[in-house]
């Protein structure tokens, strides 16, 4: 192709035909931008593609992770639930009822169930640690931020206030005021186990220093109650509203 414009610009110099050769010389520059053009605006749709490709996988990945937060945090919003309720049926138990029960037990073991918030953030820490705005939806990345370092840092925090406060407070009571043993679950129901007993129930009846204990922790797990539920909701909204934007992709 090089070998036949050459040939051309060769014979209309030959020829003498200057502003031919001119009009020529002219069109194949003008050629050679066109080409240059097309193969920068052909890289420019490449590229950008390349990035929708990788934001779509971003919020795809991202998405996977964040059902698997608000799978966890609902878990841990009605064992926290289940907890405040067994708490509610021991204070009942020692005001009205004169004998320790199985039932008894297993409110106490209940209330004692705790857990631990796994945030899944793998993805969310690639995308922080990355130079580029990989989520061009500036408002939908803003909440994403939130979402990781507010309201899952808040869950993380409160989580700590609850181990190194409250739930300190309550077990130092419990260890005086109860036998200790294995976990008493309902696969044990047959085992012959002492565990969750009080050492003197009456003595139990009248400690108020164990009920205060309870009360604050089922105070603290009312609040926690509360700010899961709200952070279940924003999460909840942010899921579909990244569902979108990926379907917009």
């Amino acid at each position: 192709m090089i070998k036949f414009f050459r040939k051309i610009r060769q014979n209309l110099l030959s020829e003498n035909k200057f502003n031919k050769y001119i009009l020529y010389a002219i069109g194949e520059i003008t050629l050679v931008v066109i080409g240059i053009l097309v193969a920068v605006q052909i890289n420019a749709w490449y590229q950008k593609r390349t990035l929708k490709i990788n934001e779509t996988n971003t919020l795809s990945q991202l998405n996977i992770d964040l059902k698997e937060n608000h799978k966890e945090l609902s878990e841990m919003y009605e064992m926290i639930e289940a907890s405040n309720v067994a708490g509610e049926k021991i204070l009942d138990h020692l005001k009205y009822r004169n004998e320790v029960t199985d039932s008894l037990r297993y409110w106490i073991e209940e209330f004692n169930i705790s857990n631990i918030f796994n945030n899944a953030n793998t993805t969310y820490k690639n995308l922080e640690n990355s130079e580029n705005n990989i989520i061009s939806n500036d408002s939908l990345r803003l909440r994403i931020t939130l979402m990781y370092e507010k309201d899952f840092a808040n869950v993380h925090k409160r989580e700590a206030m609850f181990y190194t406060e409250h739930y300190t407070n309550y077990k130092n009571e419990l260890l005086k005021n109860f036998k200790t043993g294995p976990v008493f679950y309902q696969w044990l129901e047959k085992a012959t186990l002492e565990v969750n007993t009080p050492i003197d129930f009456n003595d139990l009846k009248r400690n108020e220093t164990y009920k205060n204990a309870m009360v604050e922790l089922y105070n603290f797990r009312l609040l926690r109650l509360h700010w899961l539920k709200s952070s279940l909701e924003d999460l909840e909204n942010l899921i579909k509203d990244i569902e979108k934007e990926i379907s917009k992709q």
